[in-house]
């Protein structure tokens, strides 16, 4: 299970959904719980994502 300290470690630069995987969980093969608590953390305000580049960073 990732948590929200671990993204938020991961995010010392802006990353793709994938290069973040690679960085908190590489046997998982879903990046599915991991775009679920990406999408909670943008709705709190704490990442946001960048539309023409495709990457993730800290709000």
């Amino acid at each position: 299970m990732t948590r929200e300290e671990d993204v938020l470690a991961a995010l010392d630069k802006p990353r793709a959904l994938y290069s973040l995987q690679q960085r908190l969980d590489p046997s998982n093969k879903s990046t599915d719980a991991l775009q679920d608590l990406l999408m909670r953390m943008r709705a709190e305000g704490k990442v946001k994502f960048d539309i023409k580049s495709g990457k993730w960073n800290k709000a």
